[in-house]
């Protein structure tokens, strides 16, 4: 079975990560700019599962989406929160909201074989039993950033086979920003991977969470 993760750049002024799994394989792992070539990567694929880090159906004008409110309600508690899914933060100005215009380019069908996806929500749940903090945020230096990546990275290394691990204490600037890109990227097709053998919570019919084994 194929498992495509995309951790999805809100514009294509922004590189977004892209990596196909053949089972526990990493095949490839690379950022991508535009959204033709994202869907053109994934036109290759179309028995592939395909997770991305996106909302990629949204009816709701302001506020949240049940999807997220239940989440919170889940998650809260572990300190996971998630930004507010709405069109008025999301469209642009022909009206439209980018990971929706991806939906439409790509054979999956959302709720089938296409999902939403968190890294964040996977990596708690699979690996690490608590929020691992390896995003910039003001407060985390570029050493601690770098470490808290190693150990996402260490974590898929231990799990997944195949040719994607960098040294991290050499990367700098826009190559560390896409190199966490290709590890996001790789955590939304492995949450995929991890659900068609795990148990998994799924919010909205479109939305999956793996579970931790206990």
């Amino acid at each position: 079975m194929y498992y495509i993760g995309v951790d999805l750049a809100w514009s294509d002024n922004n590189l977004s990560g892209v990596s196909l799994l053949k089972d526990n394989i990493v095949l490839f792992c690379e950022t991508i700019k535009s959204l033709e070539e994202i869907a053109n990567f994934i036109n290759n694929y179309p028995d592939a599962q395909v997770g991305i880090d996106a909302p990629l159906h949204v009816t709701n004008k302001t506020g949240n989406r049940e999807i997220e409110k239940a989440f919170l309600k889940d998650y809260s508690s572990k300190k996971l929160g998630v930004y507010p899914v709405n069109r008025n933060l999301l469209e642009d100005s022909n009206g439209l909201i980018r990971s929706e215009k991806l939906v439409e380019m790509i054979p999956q069908e959302l709720g089938k074989n296409l999902f939403e996806v968190y890294p964040h929500a996977t990596i708690l749940e699979s690996f690490h039993g608590k929020v691992l903090p390896y995003k910039r945020k003001k407060g985390r230096d570029i050493n601690f950033i770098k470490t808290q990546l190693h150990i996402l990275q260490e974590y898929l290394q231990n799990t997944l086979d195949g040719n994607f691990t960098v040294d991290i204490s050499e990367l700098k600037g826009q190559r560390l920003k896409w190199h966490e890109d290709k590890l996001d990227a790789i955590v939304c097709a492995y949450t995929l991977l991890y659900c068609e053998h795990n148990p998994y919570k799924i919010y909205g019919d479109i939305f999956k969470v793996p579970q931790r084994v206990h």
